[in-house]
């Protein structure tokens, strides 16, 4: 489900970036700003008893089997993330597994992907998030109020029925909003302004040379 455009914040995000950009700002500084940015507006919109209810935790990994799109800034700070954080063997291990889930989701719709069961290559071995401090906002944007509904939603969407899940969406407008506002001011910034598959996108960046 996609989330409402909140045209002021969009504004905000895209001033933003477009002074950070002049200002000769790095991809992580960039990200990090917008990042702080839908954090305080989340706290402002979202009251605390609403945010009780979202259920997403460390390890709880149900819906990251999907396509995740990101933009070239968002892709140059994961990649830069990864590159200080891990040793140099992991890094080639890390690429090994991403090189395997590019080529074997590649032509892949939603659906497919949902259906092949390929989580995503940045989960560690307990389900948790490897990037989490760096995260795509598309990955920000999505929270559930009932985990099992996510279990279930991913099983029935194997048998193409649909499932009803519980969400924020007011936090999905925002993370939606910063996504947009960050791609506009991209493009007015003549900075390549398309949305790629974090796989092939972060794999591109660490090198595509597999060892």
């Amino acid at each position: 489900m996609a989330g409402i455009k909140i045209y002021d914040f969009h504004e905000t995000v895209y001033s933003s970036v477009t002074d950070s950009v002049k200002a000769g700002e790095s991809p992580a500084e960039i990200m990090d700003r917008i990042h702080q940015l839908t954090q305080q507006r989340a706290a402002e919109d979202i009251s605390d008893e609403e945010a009780s209810h979202i259920k997403c935790r460390r390890g709880c990994s149900h819906c990251c089997r999907v396509h995740v799109p990101v933009l070239c800034l968002e892709a140059d700070t994961i990649a830069e993330y990864l590159l200080s954080s891990l040793s140099a063997d992991d890094i080639e291990e890390l690429k090994r597994k991403l090189h395997y889930i590019k080529v074997h989701i590649a032509g892949y719709d939603e659906q497919e992907r949902i259906i092949a069961n390929i989580p995503c290559g940045f989960l560690g071995s307990e389900g948790e998030c490897t990037i989490h401090p760096v995260r795509p906002l598309v990955c920000r944007s999505v929270t559930s109020a009932d985990a099992d509904a996510c279990r279930r939603a991913m099983t029935m969407s194997i048998c193409e029925e649909n499932a009803f899940i519980p969400m924020n969406i007011l936090h999905k407008s925002i993370h939606d909003s910063a996504f947009i506002g960050l791609a506009d001011a991209m493009k007015d910034m003549g900075i390549d302004c398309r949305s790629f598959e974090i796989t092939e996108a972060v794999l591109q960046r660490l090198g595509k040379r597999i060892v």
